[in-house]
């Protein structure tokens, strides 16, 4: 069993008593997320929206078995946020904060590395496994369940491309916003194993952008593997030096370009889209040969 499979069984949410987390943990749990606590210094013994509240990550793990944290944290709390839930024997963090600062996240995943924590943002939507459970605030209403999973460094993408998907007849599986941010907890590469691993997934729809060599890093794994994917690679316009509005989409000394990205993606025989309408039809045009070939 994969650490996704059951991410949604036993969750805490960091941060529950604020605007934003209160309204999202009655948003996951309508979605079928078991929200077992929440945690929020100095306020052990509220109650929100029938969740009980405790001081620390560890007064709740002792009290509830959560295996699974949402961080909703102000930028300056996320590193040691990170930290307390490692140290409380959390599986799972998913990071929604954006804007930490880079030493903050820097130490926070170095303590979740040191605790075996697998780590998902910050600077990301959450994710979702599709008619099961829901990490953030990801837009799930209306997104059909299927068997495309959807790896993304972009929140808004990656919106775009589930209702694409949607409106050319298929459904996703694993949804995954890993973040914008340079420093992450988890990238394309580090992602694709439990993507494979689910057996509800027949194919991936990767969204990229420029800067960083998270593509690429991918690409050289998809070599050897014949699950049916699909790119859409933002910025192909960008002059070098030019952010896109992510810390990490940033092309420098000429790495990190979209014809880098998208030449290293093609040869391991990626389709490389320019729309996201045009995301179901390549989709559908891979599966047959993969489902002989992957069995």
């Amino acid at each position: 069993m994969g650490i996704f499979d059951d991410a949604g069984a036993n969750v805490l949410i960091q941060g529950i008593t604020g605007r934003a987390a209160s309204r999202h943990a009655r948003h996951m749990m309508d979605y079928g997320t078991n929200v077992v606590a929440g945690v929020a210094p100095g306020r052990a013994g509220r109650i929100v929206d029938g969740i009980p509240v405790f001081d620390t990550i560890a007064a709740a793990v002792e009290a509830t078995g959560a295996t699974t944290s949402v961080a909703f944290l102000p930028t300056g709390a996320v590193g040691d946020g990170l930290a307390e839930a490692a140290e409380a024997g959390i599986r799972l963090t998913v990071c929604l904060t954006e804007g930490v600062p880079l030493h903050d996240v820097v130490s926070g995943l170095e303590a979740a590395r040191e605790a075996g924590m697998r780590v998902i943002g910050p600077n990301c939507p959450g994710m979702v496994s599709a008619g099961r459970y829901l990490l953030g605030f990801l837009p799930v209403e209306r997104m059909p369940v299927g068997g495309t999973a959807v790896l993304s460094r972009s929140g808004t993408l990656s919106y775009e491309a589930v209702h694409a998907l949607g409106n050319g007849g298929l459904g996703v599986s694993l949804w995954i916003g890993v973040g914008g941010d340079r420093v992450k907890g988890s990238c394309f590469a580090d992602l694709l194993p439990d993507v494979l691993a689910d057996e509800r997934t027949d194919s991936l729809v990767l969204l990229g952008e420029i800067g960083g060599t998270d593509e690429e890093d991918l690409a050289e794994l998809l070599r050897d593997d014949d699950l049916p994917v699909v790119a859409l690679l933002a910025g192909s316009s960008a002059p070098e030096g030019v952010s896109l509005g992510h810390a990490g989409a940033i092309v420098e000394g000429g790495r990190g370009t979209y014809k880098a990205k998208r030449a290293s993606l093609e040869a391991v025989g990626v389709d490389v889209v320019t729309r996201p309408s045009d995301i179901p039809a390549k989709i559908l045009a891979k599966r047959p040969t993969a489902a002989a070939t992957r069995g």
